[in-house]
């Protein structure tokens, strides 16, 4: 099985997709911008792109002999992937957290001057997983991480209980729903079974067949 990530998001005032495409061309990869274009395509509809960004890590060793600490900056280098479709106001990072939606919208407003405002969608987990229920076979809720939990004075959160019965597993997030963290669910997918990771944003983890990440995409994107 293979792991992938979904961060969808919506986006405002965002030009025609072959506008942007048009404008990655022209930015590139700058020598030593913070950000670079490693590609990009699109159609008259939607434009997908890759970009990248460069940031500096600070390192610490110590000499053992000298007892000296010296610091060392290494460049790290982080690629989000993504597609706009313009005409629906719709974001799709395929690489990060919740945060890559951010970090694509400061990329464009930033770097190519876009008039763009970018923003997560918030998710139901409830709603989310009574939407998987119906639409996926053999569904099973895996597990469940909560926050503030007291089931007694000796026991506070977070609290991170596993279920071997699903409807054990709604019961709880019923009771303790405006407290969960995330939860991670299993289902049948085309060619094997699919896990996902459902938080109370839009930004889903998902590990599954090779053959199955667009359906499960498909799936995922009816819960935003």
């Amino acid at each position: 099985m293979a792991s992938y990530k979904l961060n969808i998001g919506r986006i405002k005032g965002c030009p025609p997709a072959l506008k942007v495409q048009e404008l990655l061309e022209k930015f590139g990869v700058p020598e030593k911008d913070e950000y670079g274009v490693l590609n990009h395509n699109a159609t008259e509809e939607a434009v997908t792109a890759a970009i990248v960004r460069r940031t500096n890590q600070t390192y610490q060793r110590l000499d053992p002999q000298t007892k000296e600490v010296t610091s060392q900056q290494v460049e790290k280098v982080t690629v989000y992937p993504f597609t706009i479709v313009p005409r629906k106001e719709a974001l799709e990072v395929y690489a990060g957290s919740a945060k890559s939606i951010e970090e694509i919208g400061l990329f464009l407003s930033t770097c190519l001057g876009l008039a763009v405002v970018a923003e997560g969608i918030e998710l139901d987990v409830c709603d989310a997983i009574d939407k998987l229920t119906k639409a996926t076979q053999r569904f099973q809720i895996r597990s469940v991480r909560v926050s503030d939990f007291a089931h007694n004075s000796y026991m506070i959160g977070p609290y991170s209980p596993k279920f071997q019965d699903s409807e054990h597993g709604k019961d709880f997030m019923q009771e303790y729903a405006e407290a969960i963290v995330s939860a991670s669910v299993r289902f049948q997918g085309p060619h094997g079974k699919v896990t996902v990771g459902l938080s109370p944003k839009a930004a889903f983890s998902f590990s599954c067949n090779e053959e199955d990440p667009s359906a499960v995409k498909s799936i995922l994107r009816t819960l935003a």
